[in-house]
């Protein structure tokens, strides 16, 4: 095996862990201090960086992993138990596989093509090809997320009535469970953004330095 492919799969194993410990535990998802049902997930950039770095094949291996941790996170057998994922785990277990799953491995792909359209021979353009793949990644996974999540649930959310009658005691207002997806959906594009920058300011520096370490490998 050449040290090209040893790189490789160095720098994948590397990425795989990487995703495992911010899905498994609380270091990946910030929570949002004003909906705490949403968060702040850094679980995207293990997925962009070795998609622009290693290549899509890598990247897709790296978003079935995303969605084997939000698995994990909706049986409720992680450091982090997501309450949403054990929900719509509850209503249809085929709905939610879509939901988890389809979302984190489209993410490589929007990125791939992204980067692949933005980069060019200067390390210039390549890291505003960086920026904006990442920024297109992470939009990707909150965009598929909300919205499959949003046309899969919304026939069962009756499914939630007590909850929804709870809410509407506590704030006073008739809440449906087509105002609560809808404000949900509100929040969570909202939540992206934030997102969308931090994948940016991360990913280029980050890119650039595995990019510039296998630069001096090659030309060694």
């Amino acid at each position: 095996m050449n040290n090209g492919k040893t790189r490789k799969l160095a720098i994948t194993a590397l990425l795989v862990v990487l995703t495992f410990v911010l899905g498994l535990t609380p270091i990946g998802y910030i929570p949002n201090p004003i909906l705490p049902v949403l968060s702040l997930t850094l679980m995207c950039l293990p997925v962009i960086i070795g998609t622009i770095t290693e290549g899509l094949k890598t990247g897709l291996v790296l978003g079935f992993v995303f969605g084997v941790t939000s698995f994990l996170k909706a049986l409720g057998i992680t450091m982090a138990p997501d309450a949403l994922g054990t929900l719509i785990l509850g209503i249809s277990v085929v709905k939610t596989m879509v939901v988890i799953f389809i979302p984190r491995l489209v993410i490589p792909v929007v990125t791939w093509l992204v980067y692949k359209a933005f980069a060019r021979e200067s390390k210039g353009s390549q890291r505003i090809a960086t920026g904006v793949a990442a920024f297109a990644g992470s939009v990707t996974n909150t965009v598929l997320f909300l919205g499959a999540l949003y046309l899969l649930f919304l026939p069962q959310a009756a499914n939630i009535a007590g909850f929804l009658s709870g809410m509407s005691a506590v704030t006073g207002f008739e809440i449906t469970a087509g105002t609560l997806f809808s404000l949900y959906a509100f929040l969570g594009g909202v939540n992206g953004l934030p997102e969308a920058v931090v994948a940016v300011l991360l990913c280029v520096p980050i890119v650039w330095a595995i990019q510039k370490q296998k630069s001096k490998k090659n030309s060694a």
